[in-house]
């Protein structure tokens, strides 16, 4: 009885301690190895090439909301800021270390959810000059030993058109699994494509703590 309850102390002490990360993640938050970093976007780093790759038919063919309108530095603003202000969701600048242009690309975790411990996750290189150098991947890789090791979720999920091959092999080499496709799920200009769901669950993650809540929650 007294090993139970001081798991159901562990797991409200653990959800308090997400809160409170996602709260204040803007403050401290860096993910870094050699080549590139990853940390919350600001209004200060909105740059015109950002702006632009935005509104590049070949970069935003595959994002599913930023092709529907023009963007504009107010617009990007306006999303950025919402991110900021979100306790479910990161917006991660992806950073080139020892670039004199060094943001190039976004990392998007959102719906991050500590009840079922999942969240969803897209990436976008907005930046041509950083496509076919594994920047990609590596972000990936950072943001979900992030959101498994540091915010200690159990799931991830990720939507890509199936004729994105690139977005396609990045999940896969990602460590993510194809879970189920979806026909004509997306729409693209004039048509409606297959999409395909990736998932991804942490191998580490503590069961015990959930089933000493059962009958708790």
């Amino acid at each position: 009885m007294i090993e139970q309850t001081v798991l159901e102390v562990l797991l409200i002490i653990q959800l308090a301690f997400n809160f409170i990360k996602m709260t204040f993640k803007n403050k401290s938050l860096l993910l870094k190895n050699d080549s590139v970093y990853l940390r919350p976007l600001c209004v200060e780093d909105i740059t015109d090439e950002y702006v632009d790759g935005l509104n590049d038919p070949e970069i935003n063919k595959y994002l599913l909301t930023v092709r529907q309108h023009h963007q504009t530095r107010e617009s990007v603003k306006i999303y950025i800021n919402s991110n900021s202000e979100s306790t479910n969701s990161i917006l991660f600048g992806l950073f080139l270390i020892e670039d004199p242009k060094p943001f190039v690309g976004t990392v998007h975790v959102s719906g991050i959810d500590f009840y079922h411990y999942f969240a969803g996750i897209g990436i976008c290189l907005f930046a041509k000059r950083a496509w076919g150098k594994g920047y990609a991947l590596q972000s990936i890789m950072m943001t979900k030993e992030y959101l498994f090791e540091s915010l200690g979720l159990h799931y991830l999920y990720a939507g890509v058109f199936a004729k994105n091959r690139k977005a396609v092999t990045l999940f896969k080499n990602g460590g993510f699994s194809e879970s189920y496709r979806m026909k004509d799920k997306y729409r693209h200009i004039d048509s409606f494509e297959e999409g395909i769901s990736f998932a991804a669950v942490n191998p580490s993650f503590d069961m015990s703590l959930l089933n000493s809540m059962n009958s708790y929650l």
